[in-house]
């Protein structure tokens, strides 16, 4: 059956991310403008090429985080809020509510795992989700035609699709989790696999799919020596890296059309 209904596209802009890459900008510059103005800027640029019917801001917010339990040093070498930076942050989200657009933040959950689950829960086929974020992360949630990633190439920002990912890692979206936890994410403080580089890492996941194959699997013994100790030394690592890399999909969040810009 042809589904003849309108398509509805959903924007998700990662909060946190645009402000700290908003407020970096302003501090580069000799003359004043304030972070707000910056993420301004980038919010424009984005509606300029595209109609969306609804808009959504998510912020990290306090409170306890599952994966400091697992990895006490994840995110530990990222800067503090300065007072200057806290106060931008709340002019930032007092903009937001005077130009109508909504955000939300939910205590103890990071704003990836939030957006992850608006996405993954909600199975209407005529619904498009476009997510602007800068953080490689959310590859992992892309779905052709119905979840893209807004990213930043050459100073311009782009549609970033399925269908690009496979191009430029040979393998599905659905395995960037599994390939992110062999390598690490020195973003995250997440150390890989010592002796593991992008290119072996996307060898093996082209190979095996995912890291449990790796594990489980008679086809490792088909590897070079040298990986193959590599990967049964770091078993333990590579392992709990995926616990830490895989975005929560199943945060109960009930959002009302009205909800959204």
């Amino acid at each position: 059956m042809i589904n003849n209904k309108k398509k509805e596209n959903f924007l998700i802009i990662d909060g946190n991310n645009l402000f700290y890459s908003s407020y970096y900008v302003s501090q580069k510059l000799s003359y004043s403008f304030n972070t707000v103005f910056f993420a301004l800027r980038v919010i424009i640029s984005i509606v300029k090429k595209k109609k969306y019917d609804n808009i959504l801001v998510v912020f990290d917010s306090g409170g306890e985080n599952f994966r400091k339990k697992i990895l006490p040093e994840y995110k530990s070498q990222r800067v503090k809020m300065t007072e200057k930076m806290k106060k931008e942050f709340e002019e930032f989200k007092i903009f937001l509510i005077k130009v109508n657009i909504n955000f939300i933040q939910l205590i103890d959950n990071e704003a990836d795992d939030v957006i992850a689950s608006i996405t993954f829960q909600n199975d209407n086929p005529n619904i498009v989700f476009d997510i602007f974020s800068r953080d490689k992360d959310f590859f992992q949630l892309l779905k052709q035609g119905k979840i893209n990633i807004l990213k930043y190439k050459e100073k311009k920002i782009i549609n970033y699709t399925e269908d690009d990912f496979i191009i430029e890692y040979n393998f599905s979206s659905s395995f960037f989790v599994d390939y992110l936890s062999l390598i690490g994410d020195k973003v995250d403080n997440i150390k890989g696999a010592k002796g593991i580089g992008e290119v072996s890492a996307k060898k093996i996941i082209k190979t095996f799919n995912n890291i449990e194959n790796i594990f489980y699997s008679n086809k490792l013994i088909c590897l070079q020596n040298n990986i193959r100790k590599i990967l049964e030394n770091n078993k333990e690592l590579i392992l709990r890296n995926k616990k830490i890399i895989n975005l929560k999909k199943d945060i109960k969040i009930e959002l009302k059309k009205n909800e959204f810009c």
